[in-house]
């Protein structure tokens, strides 16, 4: 895949500045809708048909069907997810939690001292096998993503987990059925898996050992206990014949490398969707999305890499809407800090300082979009509340300095202009790092060569070797196999999801994104309060003295937060992008044909 979710969906709310990317294309950015009083959107399924098809072009093949856990955090799988598995809150076009009422008759903070968090679950909603959802699905999946090596998964492993953010900060979480019925499950830290399951516990409390700032991103994506416990939680749901829904559709049909067909699920409590079926349609060449959506094969594109060429076609075809809007997202270098040559800050600084970001943006996303500066914050975007550009030292490039930190680090330059290494697996020979992305994008291409070249300059030898997105992003960046990885963050509003990417294992959080072998205890120390923080402003401070740090020890460099580009046939109504990771589909529920 070209896109990786961040973390678990977390962090404090954040409004979006007036920033707009113009997109040098025809058409006119619509209005992103307003907001209800209860934070979701006001458009409804007024105004659409019921029944039909829609195809929506996603750029790449699944890894696995559970998003939560390290081997399938993709961004694509979750654009499907978002009508299958259940989700306490929704994050809606105006980047706000609103909570989904039909899954829910209530989430409610009763106090304070200790936060305690009481969630009451609709007791009509069932699973697609009409298994009852209730608090065992809640328990269970704090077990699994708590991070507690008392609990594991089926086969007694350990629980593979995206992050544990959130939920390690559980003091207790009990189920009981109302009203105020006796608890019929009290989980707290060391209890082990499965204990005294609840069957029908509908309200669920939640007790924290220390403040956490962002609960209502908590119990997103809730995985079947029912199934889970059965098939696993890690690898068990690599089958789509395993995964049962919570929500309006259910998994149809599913081809490797070709394409996934939602239903309507027969067993929905709530207001069914409008279309019958939702077709995901899986082209992994960008290029090819506009043809197809000319030719009818699609019915909606978001191209993970758009190019101006991408714009300039999209703008040929009649009868579809276009929008660019900035995204929740960033394109970045991570830096595998195992890798000898890496492991020296002096190293990762001569990068930084050698790389011309302002050349990879005119280059690449520049050419179709305005505005686009380099990236000098990891947590927060330029459209966000609260940015900061704390890497403004590596807005200007100084080849002069990454020379200097070169040389400073015991490197001596060769007669064919490249640094000689003294040691490690290129002792003797250039200093040659590898850089690597997903195969069939070619901004990414573009950028990796841009790349090459800057650091010929600079005296690296830079190589390039991309991968399929399965591979890449399923093996290659867990297991970290990996030099120079080019990729990019898709994030909610929520700035506690970043915990996983930048904390240190030796933490007790799994920091299952920390794939750069980074750890700084100063770090962990801003990302843990921030996680704690009672204001969003505190949360908001404490996460800019962490991504200072990282910006001090150059974990990665941020190149720039990506625009996004929509298209859709104009005979569909309800289509409302969303810059969250949740995407475009966020209300695919709503979605239809227009009736005039």
């Amino acid at each position: 895949m070209t896109r990786l979710k961040r973390g678990i969906q977390i962090g404090a709310l954040l409004a979006a500045s007036a920033v707009v990317f113009a997109a040098c294309s025809s058409s006119t950015p619509k209005s992103a809708g307003t907001t209800s009083t209860t934070g979701a959107s006001t458009q409804t399924t007024a105004g659409v048909k019921s029944g039909g098809n829609m195809t929506f072009a996603l750029d790449e093949d699944l890894a696995g069907f559970n998003i939560n856990t390290s081997a399938a955090d993709e961004f694509v799988l979750q654009e499907i997810l978002d009508m299958v598995w259940p989700q306490v809150f929704i994050i809606n076009n105006q980047l706000q939690p609103y909570l989904n009422t039909q899954l829910m008759e209530s989430a409610t903070q009763t106090s304070t001292s200790p936060q305690t968090i009481v969630y009451k679950i609709n007791p009509a909603a069932v699973w697609s096998d009409g298994t009852p959802i209730d608090g065992a699905d809640f328990i269970y999946n704090y077990e699994a993503q708590s991070g507690n090596a008392a609990f594991f998964d089926v086969g007694h492993k350990a629980f593979d987990d995206a992050s544990t953010t959130g939920y390690n900060q559980f003091q207790s979480i009990t189920a009981s059925s109302p009203p105020g019925g006796a608890a019929c499950t009290n989980v707290s830290l060391g209890a082990t898996l499965g204990t005294a399951m609840c069957g029908n516990g509908d309200t669920v409390t939640v007790v924290y050992k220390t403040p956490f700032a962002d609960w209502r991103s908590l119990f997103s994506n809730i995985v079947p206990e029912h199934i889970a416990t059965t098939v696993g939680w890690d690898t068990g749901f690599n089958d789509s014949t395993k995964v049962v829904s919570g929500s309006w559709y259910e998994i149809k049909s599913y081809t490797a490398n070709s394409s996934l067909v939602l239903q309507q699920n027969p067993k929905y409590w709530g207001t069914p969707g409008k279309l019958n079926t939702i077709t995901f349609t899986f082209v992994s060449d960008d290029s090819q999305e506009v043809p197809a959506l000319q030719n009818g094969e699609v019915n909606l594109i978001n191209p993970a890499s758009v190019s101006l060429s991408i714009v300039q076609s999209a703008d040929q075809v009649t009868g579809i809407t276009k929008q660019t809007i900035p995204g929740l997202e960033f394109e970045h270098f991570d830096f595998n800090e195992a890798n000898p040559y890496l492991a020296k800050l002096a190293v990762r600084q001569a990068i930084a300082y050698g790389t011309n970001r302002q050349e990879i943006i005119a280059r690449t996303v520049g050419e179709f979009s305005t505005g686009i500066n380099p990236l000098g914050n990891r947590m927060l975007m330029p459209t966000q509340a609260g940015y900061v550009n704390n890497g403004a030292a590596y807005d200007t490039v100084n080849v002069s300095k990454a020379k200097s930190l070169l040389q400073g680090a015991g490197f001596t330059m060769g007669s064919d202009g490249y640094y000689q290494a003294s040691y490690g697996p290129e002792k003797g020979g250039d200093l040659t790092l590898e850089i690597s992305s997903t195969t069939g994008n070619a901004l990414r291409q573009e950028t990796e060569e841009l790349f090459q070249a800057q650091m010929k300059t600079v005296g690296i030898k830079i190589t390039i070797q991309n991968y399929d997105a399965n591979t890449f992003f399923g093996t290659n960046l867990p297991n970290g196999d990996f030099t120079i990885a080019e990729f990019a963050w898709v994030s909610t509003p929520f700035l506690t999801g970043n915990e996983s990417i930048y904390c240190s294992y030796t933490n007790t959080s799994d920091c299952g994104d920390n794939w750069d072998h980074y750890a700084n205890k100063s770090t962990d120390t801003d990302i843990f309060n921030g996680a704690a923080a009672t204001t969003p402003q505190a949360e908001i401070s404490d996460y800019n003295a962490a991504d200072k740090q990282l910006w001090a020890d150059m974990v990665t460099l941020p190149l720039y937060q990506k625009p996004q580009f929509y298209a859709w046939t104009d005979t569909y109504g309800n289509v409302i992008p969303n810059a969250s990771d949740l995407g475009v589909p966020w209300n695919a529920n709503t979605w239809g044909s227009k009736t005039a």
